[in-house]
């Protein structure tokens, strides 16, 4: 065999190695949710586990200078579990209360520590690019998913 083959078997191993490992790694480090963890989408039920208040947004530029707008709000844990995963329902709304975007976005993850009973986290979700029709005003947010 030539070195010139023998090469390309190598890379061709390592590329498949490689190709391999990042699909079985999830994406941005983030660490799945356990299986066997209780996840929980009953508006009533949720209500009594995550309460969400201060909702605020704040203006940022990126490097090139758009306009970032980080939507933030608190989650306080009134369960008695260590709760792994929030979920909140972001809604941009128009001067006429119509939703011009609608998002899910991971407010808390289970790649970080618990959140314990009682305790209470601060979320930040950063949007790049809203409808120009969008009110300027708070987003409607709601939990809509819990796991613990």
């Amino acid at each position: 065999m030539s070195v010139g083959r023998i090469a390309f078997i190598i890379g061709t191993v390592v590329v498949a190695f490689i190709l391999l490992a990042a699909w079985l790694v999830p994406p941005s480090g983030r660490t799945a949710l356990d299986p066997k963890a209780i996840q929980v989408t009953d508006p009533a039920a949720i209500q009594s586990m995550v309460q969400l208040t201060r909702p605020g947004i704040l203006v940022s530029e990126n490097y090139v200078g758009h306009k970032i707008r980080l939507i933030r709000g608190t989650l306080k844990n009134l369960s008695d579990k260590s709760i792994r995963l929030i979920e909140v329902r972001i809604q941009f709304t128009d001067s006429a209360g119509k939703t011009v975007q609608e998002n899910i976005h991971p407010a808390f993850e289970p790649s970080q520590r618990p959140l314990e009973p009682g305790t209470e986290y601060q979320f930040e979700a950063a949007f790049e690019n809203l409808p120009k029709t969008w009110n300027h005003i708070v987003p409607n947010m709601q939990v809509v998913k819990v796991a613990y």
